[in-house]
């Protein structure tokens, strides 16, 4: 077997036994492999925009095996297979999202970054804006990805995507806060 398929698994068991629900474990494997990856993260915030695109293009690579890591875990049925109580509607996180929720909030979570520039609390940070044209595909191709997978696979793609619109705020906050005491 894999050993990030093992690791995850172990890691996902460990968790479990305190939370007691597989849904809240994913969410916390979640939130630490997102912690474990926010110092490069914040390094390719720092960098020049030539070494920006290389810093966006090793966080998915690194972000790629974790995905990977966790629907092979969910495969293997790593104890997934209740279900849990964040989503009650689903019998059980090995299959898909029988109504499409999980799928439809991943998608909708894709689109609070792209808010943030038209926003007036951050406009001082002239923030790039997405063109309009890119929001509907990016957030169809979102929702398309995310609703024929396992439900716990799609729990971890939405709280991936919640951490990342927190961090986001968090990072856009600061910078404002820098720029009114400069």
């Amino acid at each position: 077997m894999n050993p990030i398929v093992l690791l995850f698994g172990k890691l996902l068991q460990w968790i479990y036994r305190y939370t007691g629900d597989y849904g809240a474990a994913i969410v916390c494997l979640t939130v630490l492999v997102k912690l474990c990856l926010l110092p490069l993260y914040l390094r390719r915030t720092k960098e020049t925009d030539a070494r920006q695109a290389a810093g966006s293009c090793l966080l998915l690579l690194l972000t790629l095996p974790v995905l990977t890591g966790l629907y092979h875990t969910v495969l293997a049925g790593a104890g997934v297979s209740a279900g849990s109580r964040l989503c009650p509607w689903i019998a059980s996180l090995l299959v898909r999202d029988p109504y499409g929720i999980l799928p439809a909030l991943s998608a909708a979570v894709q689109l609070i970054p792209q808010t943030y520039p038209y926003l007036a609390f951050f406009k001082r940070l002239e923030l790039p804006k997405t063109p309009k044209g890119m929001l509907l595909p990016s957030v169809l191709t979102t929702f398309l990805i995310c609703l024929p997978l396992p439900a716990a696979v799609s729990l971890y793609y939405l709280t991936s995507g919640l951490f990342t619109v927190l961090q986001q705020a968090v990072l856009n906050t600061v910078q404002v806060y820098r720029l009114c005491t400069d």
